[in-house]
C-alpha cells in the first residue's frame, strides 16, 4: 500500500469521522447519539494523528502526536463500551462514577507514553527518526496491558449485543445486528496491522471509521422505527384519544392511528409517514413543560377545539427527554355544553326570583338567630365571670395558689373518702427557714419572689405526684400539701426529695443568688381524726423539725389510738 494512498485513507476518515461527530452532536438529546458524537470524534483524533505521525519527521512533535494518538484509542474503546449499554437502554446515561472510572487507563498510558523515554516500558524501542517504515516501535509491557484492556472493553460490548440481539424483542434484533457486523471493517484494519501487513502506520482508525459511520446511519435511519414495539402500536391503534410522544426538537417519535387522522384533519399536505415530522405542522406552536404535566385547550383550524394534557418524560436520571401529547376533538362536546348553558340561563332566572323569596325568609329567621347568640353569649360571659370569681375567693392572689379556704374543702373531701374507703391520706405542712431574714436583708420584693419559686416547685412536685394531690399557701411562708392515697412515709420521701431539689437551686433577685431551705412536718391519717388534728399533727412535727435544725423534714408519730382523743 502507497504512502500517498495511505495519505489519502487517513484524510478521508479524519473529514468523515468529523462530520459524523458534528451531525450526531446536534442529535445529542438521545444519549445513544450522543456518545456515537465522542466515538467519532476520537476516531478523527487517532486518524488524524496517525497522519501527522507518518508526515512528521520531528522526534518532539512524533512524541507529543503519540500522546494525543492513545488519547483517541482510550476514548474510542471506551466509547464503545458505554454505547454498547445506551443502545440496549435508550434512557441510560453514562454515571458520573463511571465516567471517571473510565479516565483513569487513559490518564495511565498517557503517563508512560511521556515518560517512556525513562523506564521503556510501553515502547522497548521508539525510533523517531527516519522513514516511516523505520520507525516501528517494540512494545513493551505496559503497550500490552493496555492493549489486553481495550480488547477487554470491545469484548464486553460485544457480549452485550450479542446476548441483546438473542434475547431482545425481535423488533430491535436488526439494529443489534447491523451494529455487530458494523464491526467487521475495524476488525479487518486491526487483524492488518497485527500481522504487519502495513508497515507504515496502524490503519486501524479507518476501519473504526466505516464502522461509526454505519452504526449512526442505522441509528438515525432506522432506529425511530424499529424501536416502537408492535405490541404497542396494537395498543395505540384501540385507544379513540390522540396519542403522540415528540422529542426535544419536537418530532413526532411514535403517534397512534388516532392522532394520524387527527393530524391529517387538521393539516394538509402532511407526508404518508409522520414519525420523525415536526408535529408542529398540524398542531401549531403549545407550551410545552419541562416538569409535571399541562391540561389545555387550544381551536385548532377549522374551528375544531382540541382538549390536551401534555406530560413531560424523564429517563432513569430524570433528564427530560421528551413529552407524551393526548388530545381530544371537544368541538361537539363543547357545542352541548353551550346548549345546555343556553337553558340553564333560563332556569336561573326562575331560580334567582325563588331564592329572592327564600332571601327574605332567611333574613328574617337570622334576625332571630342574631338575638338569640346574643343572649346566648351574654349567659355564656356570666357564667364565665362567675366562675372565674369563684375560683379567685380560693386563690392566692401572690403564688396563685389555692387558699386555706380551698384547702379545708378538699381537707373535707379526702378525709370523708379515706374514712370511707380505708385509702391512706397524708398532709405535709411546709414552712421555708429563716424567711423573716430574707424580708429585713432583701427586701419584700426578693421574699415574694422566694414565695412565688417555692410555690412553683410545689405545683410541680404535685403535677409528678399524681391525682389527688393538692397544694394550697396556709398563710405568709407556710404551705401545705395533701397526698391522697399515699402512706406517711412516701409523703415524708417525696417532700424530702423537694427539699434538696430546694436547697441546692438558688433564687435569682437583683443579680444575686439567694438560697433557701425549708423545713416540713408529714402526719398520715389514722382512724377517728378529723382535718384539724391531721393539720394540727403536721403542724407538731414542723415545730420538731424546726426544733431539730432546720432544712428537714419530720414524720408525726402515730397518736395512741387507745387513750381518749383531745376532743373527747
Amino acid at each position: 500500500m502507497g504512502l500517498p494512498f495511505l495519505i489519502l485513507l487517513f484524510t478521508l476518515a479524519t473529514v468523515a469521522a468529523t462530520g459524523v461527530a458534528v451531525a450526531a452532536w446536534r442529535r445529542r438529546a438521545t444519549p445513544a447519539v450522543g456518545i456515537v458524537a465522542l466515538i467519532a470524534a476520537a476516531i478523527a483524533m487517532w486518524s488524524a494523528t496517525e497522519e501527522l505521525t507518518v508526515l512528521s519527521f520531528d522526534p518532539g512533535v512524533i512524541r507529543l502526536l503519540t500522546v494525543v494518538k492513545y488519547l483517541g484509542v482510550c476514548g474510542c474503546m471506551a466509547g464503545f463500551l458505554c454505547l454498547s449499554k445506551a443502545m440496549i437502554d435508550r434512557t441510560w446515561r453514562v454515571p458520573r462514577r463511571t465516567a471517571l472510572l473510565l479516565t483513569i487507563e487513559p490518564a495511565l498510558v498517557t503517563a508512560a507514553i511521556v515518560t517512556n523515554p525513562w523506564h521503556h516500558l510501553f515502547f522497548v524501542s521508539d525510533e523517531l527518526t527516519g522513514a516511516p517504515e523505520v520507525r516501528i516501535p517494540e512494545f513493551g509491557p505496559l503497550f500490552w496491558a493496555h492493549t489486553g484492556y481495550s480488547y477487554l472493553l470491545l469484548c464486553v460490548g460485544v457480549a452485550r449485543l450479542v446476548r441483546a440481539w438473542m434475547r431482545g424483542p425481535r423488533f430491535q434484533r436488526p439494529l443489534y445486528g447491523y451494529s455487530l457486523l458494523s464491526l467487521t471493517p475495524s476488525t479487518v484494519c486491526n487483524t492488518i496491522g497485527l500481522l504487519g501487513l502495513v508497515r507504515v502506520a496502524d490503519i486501524t482508525p479507518i476501519g473504526f471509521c466505516a464502522t461509526t459511520i454505519i452504526v449512526y446511519t442505522v441509528m438515525v435511519r432506522r432506529s425511530l422505527l424499529e424501536l416502537v414495539p408492535v405490541a404497542r402500536e396494537q395498543l395505540f391503534d384501540v385507544i379513540g384519544d390522540a396519542v403522540m410522544t415528540v422529542d426535544l426538537s419536537h418530532r413526532i417519535l411514535d403517534l397512534n392511528a388516532a392522532a394520524d387522522r387527527m393530524a391529517r384533519k387538521l393539516a394538509s399536505g402532511l407526508p404518508s409517514r409522520l414519525i420523525g415530522f415536526s408535529f408542529t405542522e398540524p398542531l401549531g406552536r403549545l407550551s410545552l413543560p419541562d416538569r409535571g404535566e399541562t391540561d389545555v385547550t387550544i381551536v385548532a383550524s377549522g374551528g375544531i377545539e382540541l382538549n390536551m394534557r401534555i406530560s413531560a418524560l424523564h429517563d432513569d436520571r430524570a433528564g427530560h427527554v421528551g413529552w407524551a401529547i393526548v388530545a381530544r376533538d371537544v368541538t361537539a362536546l363543547h357545542q352541548q355544553r353551550r346548549e345546555l348553558e343556553r337553558a340553564n340561563a333560563c332556569l336561573e332566572e326562575q331560580r334567582s326570583e325563588l331564592e329572592s323569596a327564600n332571601a327574605r325568609l332567611h333574613e328574617q329567621r337570622n334576625e332571630l338567630e342574631s338575638a338569640n347568640t346574643r343572649l346566648h353569649e351574654q349567659l355564656r360571659t356570666i357564667e364565665a365571670l362567675r366562675a372565674d370569681l369563684a375560683e379567685q375567693a380560693v386563690r392566692d392572689a401572690l403564688t396563685g395558689l389555692h387558699n386555706r379556704r380551698h384547702l379545708m374543702e378538699v381537707l373535707q373531701r379526702e378525709v370523708a373518702r379515706a374514712a370511707a374507703e380505708g385509702s391512706p391520706l397524708s398532709v405535709a405542712v411546709l414552712d421555708v427557714d429563716h424567711f423573716k431574714q430574707v424580708n429585713d436583708r432583701h427586701g419584700h420584693r426578693a421574699g415574694d419572689e422566694v414565695l412565688v419559686r417555692f410555690a412553683r416547685l410545689l405545683t410541680t412536685l404535685a403535677a409528678s405526684a399524681g391525682e389527688g394531690t393538692a397544694v394550697a399557701r396556709h398563710g405568709g411562708e407556710e404551705f401545705v400539701i395533701v397526698f391522697a392515697g399515699a402512706t406517711g412515709e412516701q409523703a415524708r420521701a417525696r417532700v424530702d426529695a423537694l427539699r434538696e431539689r430546694v436547697a441546692g437551686e438558688p433564687v435569682t433577685v437583683g443579680g444575686q443568688e439567694l438560697y433557701v431551705t425549708f423545713s416540713a412536718g408529714v402526719s398520715a391519717i389514722v382512724p377517728g381524726q378529723n382535718p384539724d388534728d391531721l393539720l394540727h399533727a403536721a403542724d407538731e412535727a414542723l415545730y420538731a423539725a424546726k426544733h431539730g435544725g432546720r432544712n428537714r423534714v419530720e414524720l408525726a408519730a402515730a397518736p395512741d389510738t387507745g387513750a381518749p382523743s383531745a376532743a373527747a
